[in-house]
């Protein structure tokens, strides 16, 4: 019998998020059991109900946390053209999935695959989220309508990673010229035409 060391609770329910995530980032939420997830994290099946209410609020904790992008510092942007800012934006978010690679990748691809809509919400959170951080590099301004234009790059850059980290279709260098073309295009009409200060 394994004996469980006493946790603060912050640090037990992130134990708990932990095991999930690595069961998750192979396995489709129907088939992870809540006994295998208490398991996984070496607790009693009750903490998990304890800490997040059920199995389902669980697997959205793990969503948020995998796919929500960093908050890393950006690059320095000082005297950069938006073309520059741009580029250095996306390379920026491929470093990162690079980084959180394959669980930001498996996580961000198989939100669509519940079609609930908890889910939902965490991946529209997420995608805005990531729209006001791309504005805000691009040094264009926070407004409803060009978060509106942008939200779908997020739809295309977790494709384009898709394609790139696990079916290594494009390498690095073409993902990177696609997704800065792309955002280019996206904010086309609003993008200011001299050097962003």
């Amino acid at each position: 019998m394994t004996t469980r060391s006493r946790l603060a609770p912050a640090e037990r329910r992130q134990q708990i998020i932990d095991a999930a995530r690595v069961l998750y980032s192979d396995r489709a939420y129907d088939d992870v059991s809540t006994a295998e997830l208490a398991e996984a994290a070496g607790v009693a099946r009750g903490l998990i109900n304890h800490y997040f209410g059920d199995k389902r609020e669980l697997f959205l904790e793990v969503m948020r946390g995998s796919i929500l992008m960093p908050t890393q510092a950006l690059p320095d942007y000082d005297g950069r053209t938006l073309e520059e800012r741009a580029r250095l934006t996306m390379d920026w978010i491929l470093d990162a999935a690079t980084t959180y690679g394959q669980a930001w990748v498996a996580a961000s691809g198989a939100a669509n695959l519940h079609g609930a809509s908890d889910v939902q919400a965490v991946v529209d959170e997420a995608d805005d989220r990531a729209a006001r951080l791309v504005l805000d590099a691009l040094g264009l301004p926070d407004s409803p309508h060009l978060r509106a234009r942008l939200r779908p790059m997020a739809a295309l850059t977790k494709a384009v990673c898709r394609e790139w980290l696990q079916r290594k279709t494009y390498s690095r260098d073409e993902a990177l010229d696609l997704l800065t073309d792309s955002v280019l295009l996206f904010v086309h009409d609003h993008a200011p035409t001299k050097e962003v200060p």
